[in-house]
């Protein structure tokens, strides 16, 4: 059996809910760009009003996982999607900057009571036996949100218009709200009555500098995360299409078919969230079978590594697609793996708080990437970027030789 009855009945609400909890987020990033007039935000905003939402969850993961440690699982994450709710609905109610932004804020503040509860609960109903696998499948109802959204949402917004697109988007989410109310169990284990006096966040703060000490394997799979969303989320994924546009920009024809930059930056980052799909639990249960994560670790910096070699080389357009293959299922592999890495070393009165470290790093590289790439890109050529990027997945798998023989669990 891959996943017992406890598990099923934790990962089927959870991943709904999660998966729906997107539906807002994603239609922005889908039709902002040509939405903007009717939002009423500058085309020079968009990239801030898109952006901001990620680099308010640098600081809201961490006090995420200590809420969920010293309050429980549930309530917390029901929290985040009603919050989530509240700001997709408010993305067709409000127009301008100002209002935009505190909506997307709390947007932001939703997702990390979102991601790190979610995380979190995973940790509770697994063990190292199987932790892996469950990450991966949760992973598996992230990206297929990720995936179907910003098509959903946007088949809406030509259909019906903006304002009702984000509604029956909100309507979508609070769908996913109700599952979770009903079936969505709490995972948190029972604390004795004198653990509820508060102890103070000082206490709780001091928890985490204390895991630089104590912590080297969650340091180092932070470090990893870090990169990995750093070069996927954040470098790849803005400029895809950049790269695409400087390398064919009148198109390609197929078949007798023209084909334009759009329909193939679209098409590949598609195949992106396909294939990480795919990999999430497929190393996550690899990881398991082999009593040690970190070869499968290690196999995902190769894959990653390789992908962004083709990228650099500058081949054909086969050659960059499977690039971006490589480089999807090498991040694919390392987000779950890495996950139940951190999952093995938490206690359980600090899973929480391990759990938004780990969020805040991923964050933290979505968020640096765009920029940095395009910082770059203004001084050099986008194929040079991404060798860069095969050299920071090489200076990780470096680490995880170095660190082999202390980071092996």
């Amino acid at each position: 059996m891959i996943l017992n009855r406890s598990q099923r009945e934790l990962l089927l609400p959870l991943g709904v809910a999660v998966a729906l909890s997107l539906t807002g987020d994603s239609t922005l990033y889908a039709v902002l760009p040509n939405q903007a007039e009717v939002v009423g935000v500058s085309l020079g905003t968009v990239g801030v009003l898109l952006g901001v939402n990620r680099l308010v969850r640098i600081p809201a993961n961490p006090l995420a996982g200590i809420l969920n440690d010293r309050l429980g699982r549930r309530r917390l994450f029901l929290l985040g999607l009603s919050l989530g709710i509240v700001s997709t609905l408010a993305y067709g109610l409000v127009r301008g900057f100002w209002p935009m932004l505190a909506a997307r804020l709390l947007w932001g503040s939703a997702w990390a009571l979102i991601n790190v509860g979610g995380y979190t609960m995973i940790l509770d109903r697994s063990s190292r036996e199987d932790r892996g696998r469950l990450t991966g499948f949760y992973q598996m109802f992230y990206l297929l949100g990720l995936t179907l959204s910003p098509l959903v949402g946007g088949a809406l917004t030509d259909a019906l218009g903006f304002q009702p697109a984000v509604a029956a988007c909100a309507g979508l989410s609070a769908v996913g709200l109700a599952v979770a109310a009903m079936a969505l169990p709490e995972t948190g284990p029972e604390r004795p009555a004198a653990r509820s006096k508060p102890a103070g966040l000082r206490l709780a703060f001091g928890q985490l500098l204390a895991l630089r000490h104590s912590e080297p394997r969650v340091l180092l799979a932070a470090g990893l995360y870090f990169a990995i969303f750093f070069v996927s989320s954040g470098v790849l994924m803005s400029t895809i299409g950049l790269y695409l546009d400087q390398r064919w920009a009148g198109g390609l024809t197929v078949g007798g078919v023209g084909v334009g930059v759009a329909s193939m930056a679209g098409g590949m980052l598609a195949l992106r969230s396909l294939l990480g799909i795919a990999a999430g639990p497929a190393a996550g249960t690899l990881s398991d079978r082999l009593r040690s994560r970190w070869p499968v670790v290690g196999f995902g910096l190769v894959l990653g590594l390789v992908g962004f070699a083709l990228l650099a080389a500058g081949g054909g357009v086969l050659s960059v697609a499977a690039g971006v293959a490589l480089v999807a299922l090498g991040s694919g592999a390392l987000i779950a793996t890495l996950a139940a890495v951190v999952g093995d070393q938490a206690a359980g009165s600090r899973q929480g708080t391990i759990m938004g470290i780990l969020a805040t790093a991923g964050d933290a590289g979505s968020a640096a990437g765009p920029l940095l790439a395009y910082g770059l890109a203004v001084v050099m050529d986008l194929r040079w970027v991404y060798l860069l990027c095969a050299g920071t997945l090489a200076l990780g798998l470096a680490s995880v030789a170095a660190w082999g023989r202390e980071a092996r669990a």
